[in-house]
């Protein structure tokens, strides 16, 4: 299981880190097959940065975007019929800055083309090709469509606030292998540079969305007269998936639930059956309803009833649980709670048990920084 605190700590260095212009680093891969890119945020991108990326990588540097920014940039890919690739970003034609630029190769001009590259201003006519930075074509859905450090790099620049655009190259220690294990932790604590891992990114995307909305927005709420008790129904609509989800609320209140860690109440996690309505009378899942709507009556609690993914699974790099468990906590986080009792957290090998989860809220950057002053 993800170790929640980690990832949070984690993602809050690399954006405190890339509001700033100073690079991060997203790894990729495990133990000896380790992989890790040097992200530096292309609108915030500067000449000295830069030029320690070149110092400190193969010196290729990528600008990983959007297929769709790239297709608006008339940037196409290199190969033709390489832009649907499952498993890597396409490379995209290389561009130079029309304006403010010489050579085009130096750690000057490639921060200029980077700017450039991340102003949503920027046209296909303020780009020459070919030029000495190599854009990345990335999912349009980043790493839930695609599980790579392109698309990591993309997702955070948007998570931080900033521009979706990431000046990226690979790693490499003096004698030209990849750093690794030991040495790679050592560089990182030596430049001080955050290190992320793709799943870190991964974790975020599904729990707290991608920087610009939250993982579910609500929709509605209302009281619903059920027998014994008036209960609080709130409906959300899931960004990411498409889906509607539903949470009941019995007399638990978000500030009773902060006071204390004893006074977190308990959630229960009802998934919709072929009839999609808990409250019809024939509904399949109405005696599982039932049953935790009594309990929330008398002790107080939540229900929340996840209805399915209307879009199809094969689209996300992710299991279906796991979708779910971002659902509910962003759910149970946009009500206020920050400490709940879960029951039924989806993918637990022992449904019936409960787990304790933390919502503490982690990045958040409300304000969209587009490029630096080109």
């Amino acid at each position: 299981m993800t170790d929640v605190c980690d990832v949070k700590k984690r993602i809050e260095s690399a954006t405190n880190a890339l509001t700033t212009g100073r690079p991060a680093l997203i790894v990729s891969g495990a133990d000896d097959q380790e992989v890790a890119d040097v992200l530096i945020p292309a609108a915030l991108a500067s000449p000295r940065w830069t030029a320690w990326a070149v110092r400190y990588t193969s010196g290729l540097l990528c600008a990983a975007m959007r297929s769709t920014r790239a297709d608006e940039l008339e940037l196409p890919a290199m190969v033709r019929g390489n832009g649907s690739s499952t498993t890597t970003p396409a490379f995209g034609v290389g561009v130079d800055a029309v304006a403010g630029v010489g050579t085009g190769i130096s750690a000057t001009d490639r921060s200029r083309t980077a700017r450039v590259l991340a102003s949503p201003q920027t046209r296909p006519v303020d780009l020459t090709r070919p030029g000495h930075v190599l854009p990345l074509r990335t999912a349009s859905r980043g790493v839930l469509e695609r599980r790579n450090s392109a698309e990591a790099a993309v997702d955070l620049c948007e998570i931080a606030g900033l521009s979706p655009v990431a000046l990226t190259a690979t790693l490499l220690g003096d004698d030209g292998t990849l750093l690794q294990g030991t040495e790679l932790a050592a560089f990182a604590q030596v430049h001080g540079v955050p290190v992320v891992q793709v799943q870190d990114v991964v974790h975020y995307r599904l729990h707290h969305g991608d920087g610009h909305v939250g993982r579910v927005r609500q929709t509605a709420t209302r009281i619903v007269d059920v027998p014994d008790r008036c209960l609080r129904v709130v409906d959300f609509y899931d960004e990411l998936t498409g889906a509607h989800h539903t949470a009941f609320l019995g007399s638990t209140t978000p500030a009773a639930a902060s006071t204390t860690p004893a006074a977190a109440p308990t959630v229960y996690i009802v998934f919709e059956c072929s009839h999609r309505d808990p409250l019809a009378p024939d509904c399949g899942c109405r005696r599982e309803f039932e049953t935790r709507r009594i309990r929330i009556a008398a002790e107080g609690g939540i229900i929340v009833y996840l209805r399915s993914n209307p879009r199809p699974a094969n689209q996300y790099t992710v299991q279906g649980h796991e979708l779910a468990q971002g659902s509910i906590s962003s759910i149970l986080t946009h009500l206020g709670f920050t400490t709940v009792i879960v029951s039924g957290w989806p993918g637990d090998q022992h449904p019936t048990s409960a787990r304790a989860l933390d919502l503490t809220p982690t990045v958040r950057n409300p304000a969209y920084k587009t490029a630096a002053s080109l």
